[in-house]
């Protein structure tokens, strides 16, 4: 018996490392499978410094406790209360913060106001962030320039000559691209999964093929924030990460560092999948949104981009309706249909939210290991939206500005 545990063991093992040898980017994705909020922390990193002069919120719980007991709607639209909610959804991290003041704070077993979390996909919102940052520094004239300007590698892709910035931000780039989801055999040789554990994201970007004509179309896929990756490497003349430490991450007054995936040292950045910071930070991204991009009296984002981003625009109306809010997607943020416009969340797999209200001035982070579905960030908003209003929103930062440029 012990003989043939010994064979079993070593066929195993035989297995295991053919697969390794065969297939390093397969045998990865069998290994992982559907990424956790730390398998980050299995692969290359690239950090990015926390500033010198942290910014604090102002603290006031007092009310904060009410939240507990508010009758909220899960994933099937079942009202729970809000402690189910956070319990049953494995939550990790949620923070109400309104006219700068923490009014709520809540965090899983284990989990610290330090520690730091997988985004996943609110990673891209970071990077449509730095496109409007470039095209305020004069480094991209505008969202209409030809991706091929920037990335003379993709000349010989049929279709590319036609790719625009704008295209990419709104996830029309008409490129071949699949999911995860029709089944384990199926997720083992997806686009997703591939670009997700890969070794070398611009040669298997190099390998991309065109689907539809850019532009007529939207469907949601990693790579159309991966070639916008590649290029603002190549316009600012800097890796992702430190143009983002240097213009957003520090000015903001992040407390602690944050990070980017990468696919190997001196690689590119995962940015669509792995971009880990912790909640109390990622609400100053937040933050920034609400006062129009500015932090005080320093500007960091031009208050024009941050309009162009969160308000709908009439040709992206159809591109999709997300759960009960019916949410389209433009310039990688969520933006509802139903009730009132304005609002809007940054969201990534397993229920990371970044949720802005600019009607009652609050930001709501929401990190955890599953999530519970639903959208209780509006009854949220509405339960604590009790004191006068003070900022400025987008929209009179805009009116105050005039027309809006590319």
């Amino acid at each position: 018996m012990k003989k043939m545990l010994t064979v079993v063991i070593g066929i195993l093992g035989a297995i295991v490392l053919f697969s390794w040898v065969w297939n390093p980017q397969l045998f990865k994705i069998a290994w992982y499978q559907k990424p956790q909020v730390d398998t980050y922390q299995h692969f290359p990193l690239r950090v990015v410094k926390a500033s010198t002069e942290p910014f604090n919120f102002s603290n006031d719980k007092s009310k904060g406790h009410t939240l507990d007991s508010l009758l909220v709607k899960n994933w099937e639209g079942t009202e729970v209360r809000f402690d189910d909610y956070f319990k049953k959804g494995d939550l990790l991290a949620f923070l109400v913060i309104r006219n700068d003041t923490l009014i709520y704070e809540r965090y899983g077993q284990d989990y610290k106001k330090m520690k730091i979390s997988n985004t996943f996909s609110i990673g891209k919102s970071m990077i449509s962030i730095l496109v409007g940052k470039a095209i305020d520094q004069g480094l991209i004239r505008n969202t209409n320039q030809k991706i091929i300007e920037f990335l003379p590698e993709f000349k010989h892709i049929e279709g590319f000559d036609k790719l625009t910035i704008h295209d990419l931000l709104n996830m029309k780039s008409g490129l071949k691209f699949k999911r995860v989801g029709d089944g384990i055999i199926s997720d083992l040789f997806s686009d997703e999964a591939k670009f997700y554990y890969t070794n070398n994201l611009k040669r298997d970007l190099l390998n991309v093929k065109m689907d539809t004509i850019p532009g007529t179309g939207w469907k949601y896929s990693n790579l159309d924030p991966l070639l916008l990756t590649w290029l603002l490497e190549k316009a600012t003349g800097q890796k992702v990460s430190e143009y983002f430490e240097k213009e957003i991450w520090k000015p903001i007054g992040a407390e602690y560092d944050a990070s980017w995936g990468i696919d190997r040292e001196d690689g590119l950045e995962n940015s669509p999948s792995s971009f880990q910071c912790t909640a109390i930070d990622l609400a100053k991204i937040g933050r920034l949104f609400l006062h129009n991009g500015e932090k005080d009296s320093l500007k960091i984002l031009p208050s024009d981009w941050i309009y162009r981003s969160t308000r709908i625009s009439k040709d992206n109306r159809i591109n999709t309706s997300k759960g009960l809010q019916k949410a389209t997607h433009q310039y990688y943020w969520w933006l509802p249909q139903t009730g009132f416009e304005g609002d809007y969340s940054a969201e990534g797999l397993r229920g990371q939210r970044l949720y802005v209200n600019p009607n009652e001035k609050i930001v709501i982070v929401q990190f955890a290991n599953r999530g519970y579905g639903g959208y209780p960030y509006r009854t949220i908003s509405n339960h604590f939206a009790t004191k006068p209003l003070s900022l400025k929103t987008p929209m009179d930062s805009i009116q105050n500005h005039g027309t809006r440029s590319n």
